[in-house]
């Protein structure tokens, strides 16, 4: 067994952690910039930044709200390259994190948009300090972004990008309408279904085990869409493990079949991946049949039906889709997919396979 573990990303947890450890901010610069999401102004988070920076004297910046599943182009509309900055603060949920980590970038280096996905930046990236307020993206521990790229969505990764502290404050999900509380939960375990099934280390077991006993302690809170405070933290919690698990594993297939669901369809990332994760899961049982029996004991599921039929449960519906749509989707994503890693090797046949069985089945 051959892996590397690397978690730089302090995480710091508990009610009102802002400010309790106001005084770790001044040590990242004096001036900040903050990408936030529109919900940032409305769960409190934002306000404890602000009133956080201006008690340690930094300045900032606030850039508008970042726009649902933002492309290369809209991160640049953001900020674009304007030395000065030290930091960023990301706050919000997945696209406001994945924006940041392109402002991260674009705010020290000259360069176009569409540049960001070269990879390999003449300046290093501005430090990230993430303060996530969904219990899905994960992306504060992760050192990826995902944005749009056409028809689909396309990645950009640097060990620079992985944000220098992660502050869990449970608080900010109060506000969190139900059903995004589900999608964002969904991908959580998408994150750590995907990363259990194709990277075979102890590390990942542990982080995905933990998080798959952490969604069963609260997966009837989910189908009933009413949280109690710890239920909240212990999802918030968990996003974070799934994040752990995907910047060691990556992700599979089912995030890159997603893709287009959410670019052309509209369909919440989380939830366009939880709508193919159970016929994914199915398809790799002869390859993980171990892994999968032993997932599904601590989800306390009956097996793969009984998995699916979990997931079947928290979705609010399947989208209108047709078969020539599916069709469209499978030739935008098959080349991708295949290259991921999988729990087993994945054809184009496969990909199509599965976007039946999930979507017109």
């Amino acid at each position: 067994m051959e892996f590397q573990l690397q978690i730089p990303t302090q995480i710091i947890v508990g009610k009102d952690c802002i400010g309790k450890n106001a005084a770790l901010f001044p040590s990242f610069g004096k001036r900040a910039v903050i990408v936030k999401s529109g919900s940032a102004g409305k769960n409190g988070a934002l306000a404890d930044v602000v009133k956080m920076l201006e008690r340690q004297g930094i300045s900032y910046h606030v850039c508008d709200n970042v726009p649902p599943n933002p492309s290369p182009e809209d991160v640049a509309a953001l900020l674009g390259y304007a030395p000065g900055f030290d930091f960023v603060v990301a706050v919000g949920g997945g696209s406001a994190m994945d924006a940041a980590k392109g402002v991260a970038v674009l705010a020290v280096n000259d360069i176009g948009a569409m540049e960001l996905y070269n990879k390999n930046y003449e300046v290093k990236p501005l430090p990230i300090i993430a303060v996530p307020t969904t219990c899905g993206t994960g992306s504060e521990v992760t050192n990826i972004s995902v944005l749009e790229a056409g028809d689909t969505k396309k990645s950009f990764l640097s060990p620079d990008l992985l944000p220098a502290i992660a502050f869990l404050d449970a608080r900010y999900l109060e506000t969190l309408p139900p059903q995004v509380a589900v999608d964002t939960a969904l991908d959580a375990l998408s994150h750590c279904v995907e990363g259990y099934l194709i990277h075979d280390s102890w590390a990942t077991e542990l982080f995905a085990e933990r998080a798959f006993a952490n969604f069963a302690l609260y997966k009837d809170a989910l189908n009933k869409r009413s949280f109690t405070k710890d239920e909240l933290e212990l999802m918030l919690f968990t996003a974070t493990l799934g994040g752990i698990v995907i910047n060691m594993a990556g992700t599979s297939a089912v995030h890159t079949l997603g893709y287009p669901l959410t670019v052309q369809k509209n369909v919440p990332h989380g939830r366009a991946c939880a709508l193919t994760l159970g016929e994914y899961v199915a398809f790799s049982y002869d390859a993980k049949r171990e892994k999968i029996d032993r997932m599904c004991t601590l989800l306390k599921v009956n097996g793969v039906e009984g998995f699916k039929d979990m997931i079947g449960g928290l979705l609010p519906g399947k989208p209108e889709i047709s078969k020539e749509e599916l069709e469209q989707y499978t030739d935008i994503s098959a080349q991708a997919a295949i290259r991921k890693k999988n729990a087993k090797p994945i054809t184009k046949s496969d990909i199509l396979n599965i976007y039946f069985a999930s979507l017109l089945g």
